[in-house]
């Protein structure tokens, strides 16, 4: 719990250094939206798809792709949106597996 702490405040000290340095208020604005829809798909991932290892380990590389995106989106300025849907496929796998095979996979 203490990691997720640590990234969040580099995270929000990296946008907030990048706006001082270019004074670019909509890609702050967006890294910010960007960062808390990470840190939310993250945790309600990790509730969910925890009891299914696979999905779970396929959730956890989403989020870190993810990560990284939002880092290479604010040094290079290039927004690759589609790679931040895969936490919500993954989310969605879950469903879906709990829908065919029934209530088994719930925590």
């Amino acid at each position: 719990m203490g990691r997720v702490i640590i990234l969040t405040i580099i995270t929000v000290a990296i946008i907030f250094l990048e706006y001082k340095k270019r004074k670019n208020l909509k890609k702050s604005i967006i890294a910010i939206v960007l960062f808390g829809y990470i840190l939310m798909s993250g945790y309600s991932g990790y509730i969910l798809t925890k009891v299914i290892a696979p999905l779970f380990f396929i959730h956890l590389l989403a989020i870190l792709l993810c990560y990284i995106a939002l880092i290479y989106y604010i040094i290079k300025d290039k927004l690759y949106w589609q790679i931040f849907l895969i936490p919500i496929f993954t989310i969605a796998g879950y469903f879906i597996l709990n829908y065919i095979d029934g209530s088994r996979y719930e925590g």
